[in-house]
């Protein structure tokens, strides 16, 4: 016991050296009272650590602030981990239009006229999950209606040859592939 205080009075005296040493090497004196409120606050705890000490509060307090750390890092994950979901959100939501766009152009090349695309991905791996596309007839040169059944039946043969060729490349199964025709 008489050990304990007396590294407690050997620990205050290094204290108030060390204390009178960075309040004179100070070069200017605003800073003075930030430095003393600090230095007092490591003087309380350098006061309080016998009782501490004899009481096993030391323990207690280290892990109520451990426990408070780790609290504090996992809200901060959980902040970062929504921010992440967030951001992957918006990724899937950009590669669904972009693969929309491109569905569109392929359309456009083959001489069919989108009125709609709409691409689902798979979270997990970000592939295609399914396609639905709604294209329009054009029957603006067309005067019998006879030859818009013809010009509709071509377009749906049409459309066949272009799902299993969009199943080919996104690696889909034909009832994946939604396809609607307006006009």
């Amino acid at each position: 016991m008489t050990e304990l205080i007396y590294g407690w009075m050997k620990n205050l005296a290094y204290f108030f050296i060390f204390m009178t040493a960075v309040l004179n090497c100070l070069p200017d004196n605003r800073y003075r009272k930030y430095v003393r409120f600090f230095l007092g606050l490591l003087l309380i705890i350098i006061l309080s650590k016998p009782l501490t000490k004899l009481l096993n509060l030391d323990q207690i307090l280290e892990e109520s602030v451990s426990r408070g750390l780790l609290d504090t890092e996992v809200e901060g994950m959980e902040d970062r981990i929504s921010l992440d979901g967030q951001q992957e959100k918006y990724l899937i939501q950009g590669y669904e239009a972009e693969v929309a766009n491109q569905l569109r152009s392929f359309l456009r090349e083959r001489g069919i006229t989108p009125v709609d695309t709409s691409v689902e991905l798979r979270e997990a791996d970000l592939s295609v999950e399914k396609i639905s596309l709604t294209v329009e007839l054009n029957t603006d040169d067309i005067l019998y209606q006879s030859e818009v059944e013809t010009e509709k039946e071509a377009l749906k043969s049409k459309m066949e040859e272009i799902k299993k060729e969009l199943s080919e490349v996104y690696q889909l199964e034909l009832d994946h592939i939604d396809v609607a025709i307006q006009g």
